[in-house]
């Protein structure tokens, strides 16, 4: 079982004319932030969420994104070599006609993000609603912003988007963030070339009463004007450092009965599920560390560990939660399989997978914390400088809101 949504479009083929000549040379979505191209914090923050597919949808100046992606490599939460390509729009099509242009290459579901906007936002919670999308329709996640002029205000009622307001002056408002989730069908609808996905196919499934809102808080910024583009320089490197919540797995996501590597034996701790929502939405990274010393005893393979990792997530999905990383150990000293028997430093209590993920991840160490049911946790977590919560059992919900509240 894996998470219904995998795919993402990246919108990457405007001109960028409002900032002049900072996008003669360089598409917007590649404009340097603190030394990174704009579009990376995308790619990483979608990598994240589990997502396997990334197309960049490019047209003005298209030729730099294959210079961009040449040597570059992104992994998804489950360690797998993130798919990043693109698809050239040969001339102009608009949004909604880029996509209908590549329609063949999209799934049946698909998430679609502007790249030229980041949205620090809990992407789970969108992807919660594929299996209750209309078919032909789509959900937005919108965002609260003080002055709603410049992006056009949205009208929600309910968890439906019922109006568009382009002119509705200045004011707080709901925007659209640039994250979207959209069902195929409702492009395959629309065929007329150029067009706009904004002010032509949104507000027709809005009408239709297909378009549902999920919003959401978080960090944002759309480096489409001088402005936004200088502020963001400082805001959002800042803004994608936060601290991580380390678990273990057997014995504090799911009960120990002894190498469980099928989803069939897997029973959730109570209370584990919100324990995870709750931590995503207090603005943490929340990153799995497991031995797992059944490989090495030949119980199982490493297939299985991704496999149960994947249905894993497609659980917390489901409940608007993730985990955004997992790392696990297969080594052990005494092996039976001969290519796992050695000592490793990421069998904990050592403190490797901590290191790697520290440098995989743009993670304040300072406020992240583990925890864990056994005492080669508390050792990994102090020997990486981290504090760590020994779970003695009950509901771990009720721990991690307590740990929260303190960090």
């Amino acid at each position: 079982m894996t998470p219904s949504v995998n795919q993402a479009v990246i919108l990457a083929g405007g001109f960028g004319t409002r900032l002049g000549h900072l996008t003669q040379n360089v598409p917007k979505p590649l404009l340097l932030v603190a030394g990174v191209p704009f579009v990376d914090y995308v790619v990483r923050w979608l990598a994240r969420y589990g997502i396997e597919e990334i197309i960049l949808s490019t047209g003005y100046l298209s030729h730099s994104f294959d210079t961009f992606l040449a040597g570059r490599t992104w992994r998804n939460s489950y360690g797998e070599p993130l798919r990043v390509r693109t698809i050239v729009e040969n001339k102009p099509a608009g949004t909604g006609g880029a996509l209908a242009l590549m329609r063949k290459e999209l799934q049946h579901r698909f998430l679609l993000i502007n790249g030229d906007s980041f949205f620090n936002c809990n992407l789970s919670a969108l992807l919660a609603q594929a299996d209750a999308l209309p078919p032909g329709g789509a959900a937005l996640t919108v965002r609260a912003v003080s002055d709603a002029e410049r992006y056009g205000r949205i009208e929600v009622t309910g968890d439906l988007i019922t109006a568009f307001a382009e002119k509705s002056g200045s004011g707080p408002g709901l925007i659209n963030a640039g994250v979207s989730l959209i069902d195929l069908t409702a492009i395959e609808r629309f065929n007329d070339i150029p067009c706009s996905i904004e002010k032509e196919i949104y507000p027709r499934l809005c009408a239709e009463g297909r378009l549902k809102a999920v919003q959401q808080s978080g960090y944002f910024v759309d480096i489409g004007i001088p402005e936004t583009y200088s502020l963001a320089q400082d805001e959002l490197p800042r803004a994608v450092r936060r601290p991580a919540v380390f678990l273990d797995r057997d014995g504090v996501l799911n009960e120990d009965r002894g190498y469980v590597h099928q989803p069939k034996d897997f029973t959730w701790i109570p209370g584990a599920i919100d324990a995870v929502r709750m931590a995503i939405e207090a603005g943490y990274l929340i990153i799995v560390l497991t031995n797992q010393a059944g490989v090495a005893r030949g119980l199982y393979g490493e297939d299985a560990i991704n496999k149960l990792h994947h249905f894993i997530n497609s659980t917390l999905v489901s409940r608007s939660a993730c985990i955004n990383a997992f790392y696990y150990c297969p080594y052990h000293p005494e092996a039976v399989v001969p290519e796992y028997r050695r000592a490793h430093e990421d069998r904990k209590p050592s403190p490797g997978m901590l290191t790697r993920a520290a440098a995989d991840y743009p993670i304040d160490m300072s406020h992240s914390f583990l925890i864990g049911d056994q005492d080669s946790d508390m050792a990994a977590a102090a020997a990486a400088g981290i504090a760590g919560h020994k779970f003695t059992g009950g509901n771990l919900a009720e721990l991690m809101q307590r740990l929260i509240l303190v960090n």
